[in-house]
């Protein structure tokens, strides 16, 4: 599973690098070739996440098999944590697929339009949505004994919480807590990149620099103000 996940990340960061030089060379006189560039990253994001979205369908379909009946296949203790860890892969699947589903389908109606493949990734896209939002209630059926809240419910965060013994708790608001520093972490390089962008190429990022600061001071305000005494 990590070698999987590293695999596919590499691919990504290295995707994303060599779409970002070769945007900046041809703003700054270069003669590489973007169009056919971004077509093939386009088709590229679309097939992995058309790959992550069907590997992500069959480990769901073969955990639902198991928890229907898992005295068949392991003893209680293995299943809990079969179960647990098969979410969260099932989980990790199913957001990455819809994010590069998203950025495969922004590509053609930004810059490089194709209409194959602008189909190709609105199907794949679509896909990915209705996989999500089979995942978000996959908990409350592997945990039918359990008074977990519906994902609708607008009080959920506090809910699952309560339903939560203190060990899940723990490890909950560390993973939190860990995925906030490197989101303000992500965000602050993402400004410096876009600036450095602008002053290489002469292509304002104003916009998207103003965006991500507002984010950052927002998610920093809100996560400040949640902690605090009140």
């Amino acid at each position: 599973m990590r070698k999987t996940l590293k695999m596919f990340l590499y691919l990504i960061i290295g995707a994303a690098v060599g779409l970002l030089i070769s945007s900046t060379a041809r703003s700054i006189g270069g003669d590489v070739s973007t169009d056919r560039f971004y077509l093939g990253v386009s088709i590229t994001t679309t097939i992995v996440a058309a790959f992550l979205i069907v590997l992500g369908i069959f480990q769901y379909r073969r955990l639902l098999t198991v928890a229907k009946d898992y005295v068949k296949y392991m003893d209680e203790d293995s299943y809990d944590k079969y179960r647990y860890n098969k979410h969260n892969e099932i989980q990790i699947y199913g957001v990455i697929g819809f994010v590069l589903s998203l950025v495969s389908l922004a590509i053609p109606l930004i810059t490089y339009f194709n209409l194959s493949v602008l189909l190709f990734s609105f199907i794949v896209y679509i896909v990915s949505i209705i996989f999500l939002t089979r995942t978000t209630k996959l908990i409350n059926k592997l945990y039918p004994e359990r008074n977990l809240p519906q994902p609708s419910d607008k009080n959920y965060t506090d809910k699952l919480l309560l339903a939560s013994d203190e060990g899940e708790r723990h490890i909950m608001t560390t993973a939190l807590y860990k995925t906030f520093s490197l989101t303000q972490v992500g965000i602050f390089v993402g400004i410096l990149l876009l600036i450095a962008y602008s002053m290489l190429t002469g292509e304002s990022q104003i916009f998207s620099i103003v965006i991500l600061g507002i984010i950052m001071i927002i998610s920093n305000t809100r996560y400040y103000s949640e902690i605090k005494e009140k």
